[in-house]
């Protein structure tokens, strides 16, 4: 197992901004409001030689508020499960009694602790740091998260007491599978219920879970990543700048994913906002699977499944090739199968086929059904397979004015019919022959 580091904190002390700079990239919402980041958030570092899994987590709030208090539970379970605990302290504000409590607690664990004093721009501001000291950490490490400022010599810290996983296989893909649907559909409980415990909040108020996530998760003996996300209201309008950063969250997280579920109410069926995000999927070119969650609520089944599979095929006619499973998110009924399935359907995202297979399928196409239009007849001058994830196609063909949408769609089915892409959305691109000189 890899090593586990969680960064710990009180609200607007930097924690996200510290999360993003060590894995990298931009992941975890940044924002003034208190609460931003709700869930405990993983992702996998390497640090010179070794691998370790970095948790960001709610602020430690003193709110005796309900949903206050489930954010206080998952940062104590963060601890809990933690190897290493970053504490991280702002240097700006000053030392806050809340401060003194997070240390206890930090002290009470007995886990391996690094107090990061964050928001020091510069050596000449580490003299606001020495405060920190009366926390009594023996390691302290002052930094700017946002600038960059001595990250290097805090991840050394961490390197120092990480060990190496010799049983990580090298170059090990982990498939990354993203939920994606609107609000209370039952994403973050799929994420519970598959990871056997409480990573992502269930809260009955739209908007519960702000920020895209990530979870490591077994199924079948094989190890997955699950990312969860923001819901994505109707509607194109963006109310305020929260739901913006939201959904760029999402739209980020699913240019990452190698699966996309989109996770829909049995209950409400596939309405406009589900056709929105299939469309969005579209776009990014992502294999999909169809859930219908909350199955264990319908009474006669054999007519709803006959009814959803005819409303997923006339409401998302685009995306005829993705497959609906019946889920429950709260029992876990089927919800291997989903993992099973992202197998299958990624590995058909993958699939090349050779030259001779192409050249099987368009044989068949031109003897078929060859296309002709006002004395002119569609011909196919050279044709590729030129990339897979996802499976890209280009045709040189004599004269692009003889090239109709309804002709591709037919090109499109006998790739499916012959060789599969379950799951998988095709990209065929047809451009003019040119002869070479």
């Amino acid at each position: 197992m890899l090593t586990k580091v969680a960064i710990v904190g009180r609200p607007n002390v930097g924690k996200s901004t510290l999360f993003n700079r060590l894995i990298g990239r931009k992941k975890a919402l940044i924002h003034e409001a208190p609460g931003t980041t709700r869930d405990r958030n993983d992702y996998e570092v390497l640090w010179k030689d070794k691998k370790f899994i970095v948790t960001d987590t709610a602020g430690w709030s003193s709110d005796i508020s309900v949903f206050s208090k489930d954010m206080s539970r998952q940062l104590d379970i963060a601890v809990e499960r933690a190897d290493i605990v970053l504490f991280v302290a702002d240097a700006k504000t000053g030392l806050h009694p809340m401060d003194f409590h997070i240390a206890q607690q930090i002290r009470l664990s007995r886990k391996r602790a690094i107090l990061v004093v964050n928001k020091i721009d510069t050596q000449a501001q580490e003299i606001k740091g020495y405060e920190f000291y009366e926390l009594g950490f023996d390691d302290i490490v002052f930094v700017s998260a946002n600038h960059g400022r001595s990250i290097h010599d805090l991840l050394d810290k961490v390197w120092g007491s990480v060990k190496r996983d010799r049983k990580t296989k090298k170059n090990k893909e982990i498939l990354k599978i993203i939920l994606v649907g609107r609000p209370n559909v039952g994403k973050s409980s799929f994420i519970n219920t598959a990871a056997k415990e409480e990573r992502s909040i269930v809260h009955d108020m739209p908007g519960a879970t702000r920020d895209s996530i990530t979870v490591n998760v077994q199924s079948n003996s094989k190890e997955y990543i699950l990312i969860d996300t923001a819901g994505l209201h109707r509607g194109s309008k963006i109310t305020n700048d929260m739901e913006y950063l939201s959904a760029l969250s999402t739209n980020y997280a699913i240019e990452d994913a190698d699966v996309a579920v989109l996770v829909a109410d049995a209950s409400h069926g596939i309405g406009e906002t589900e056709v929105r995000i299939a469309r969005l999927l579209l776009e990014k070119r992502k294999p999909v699977i169809v859930a219908l969650n909350k199955w264990d609520l319908i009474e006669d089944k054999e007519h709803a499944v006959k009814y959803f599979t005819a409303q997923l095929r006339e409401r998302i006619k685009f995306m005829h090739w993705a497959d609906i499973i019946f889920i429950s998110a709260k029992t876990g009924q089927r919800l291997d199968t989903i993992f099973q399935e992202a197998e299958l359907v990624f590995k058909q995202y993958s699939k090349e086929l050779t030259a001779e297979e192409l050249d099987e399928i368009i044989r068949d196409v031109l003897t078929r059904k060859p296309y002709t239009s006002k004395g002119k007849t569609l011909k196919f001058k050279e044709y590729a397979q030129v990339s897979s994830k996802p499976p890209v196609f280009v045709f040189s063909v004599n004269d692009m004015e003889l090239v109709h949408f309804s002709y591709e769609r037919f090109i499109e089915n006998r790739l499916r019919e012959r060789f599969g892409f379950y799951g998988a959305p095709i990209v065929l691109k047809f451009r003019e022959y040119y002869k070479k000189k």
